[in-house]
């Protein structure tokens, strides 16, 4: 009886260490699970916020005091003071920069070769957060309609301008201009933009300081190629760039064709060439 018994105590602690057992595994694989779909939680966080940090459009929100409604449009002469402003911001050596007498040129000459990305703003607006200083091209913008209530603006924030060229990479022909250009009446120049050339020479894209690496340089390229591609304007795009923006371009699908004869701004540019 006594043997009956012991062995009755002894199944039951088995059994109840057993039972404990279990509910320690059980604790254990509660825990897990929760400590698992913690670490999924702040997993599937962190790539949300990678995703927003990446994201060209919202750096781009962020950093403008007005919603970003972009107009891209080919540019006319009467942007040439909003191109100035915004070469001599894009551009803080002077030797880099279009003088102001080639945009009128080339501006009047070929328009059709430039782009533009404008948005609407109202200045009001602006000067409430300080923002006239890093919109530069906002003294010179344009109204959006006659007589409206709230003065809205159309800003210029980035710019492609270019010529034609009858070579297939840039050359210092290509970047400059013929001096007596508004009297010459339709006679061909051996300077400047070339009308019959099937190269379209790339002289500057530009985008406000402010809003550099924001995605507005890759919309306004990738718009442009689109552009020109479609409308056949030419047979290749061509540009010239100092060596740290090549894989910036080759991004974009041009080729380094490696340093050019261009001493444009005192040489050291690589010559970069997109086929159509």
């Amino acid at each position: 009886m006594a043997a009956e018994q012991s062995k009755q105590s002894l199944d039951q602690a088995i059994q109840s260490s057993d039972d404990n057992t279990q509910e320690t595994d059980q604790a254990v694989d509660e825990s897990s699970d929760v400590d698992g779909d913690f670490a999924q939680l702040q997993k599937v966080l962190s790539q949300k916020r990678r995703a927003a940090k990446e994201n060209p459009e919202l750096r781009l929100q962020k950093a403008l005091p007005f919603p970003f409604l972009p107009n891209i449009r080919p540019l006319t002469i009467s942007d040439y003071e909003s191109c100035v402003q915004l070469e001599n911001a894009a551009f803080p050596d002077p030797e880099h920069r279009a003088s102001p007498e080639k945009f009128q040129y080339r501006l009047t000459t070929c328009p059709e070769l430039s782009l533009g990305v404008f948005c609407t703003v109202v200045p009001e607006q602006v000067a409430k957060k300080g923002w006239e200083r890093d919109i530069l091209t906002l003294a010179s913008a344009r109204p959006v309609e006659t007589d409206r209530a709230d003065g809205a603006v159309s800003v210029l924030l980035a710019h492609i301008v270019s010529t034609r060229c009858k070579g297939d990479v840039v050359s210092d022909a290509d970047m400059d201009y013929p001096k007596d250009w508004r009297t010459r009446s339709g006679k061909s120049a051996d300077v400047g933009h070339q009308e019959t050339g099937k190269t379209i020479a790339l002289h500057s894209l530009a985008v406000l300081p402010k809003l550099q690496g924001c995605g507005i340089g890759k919309m306004i390229m990738k718009a442009y190629l689109q552009q020109v591609q479609s409308a056949g304007l030419g047979e290749r795009v061509a540009l010239i760039c100092q060596d740290y923006l090549v894989s910036y371009y080759e991004r974009f699908g041009y080729k380094s064709l490696g340093p050019s004869k261009a001493q444009f701004g005192g040489g050291g540019w690589t010559d970069m060439v997109f086929e159509l």
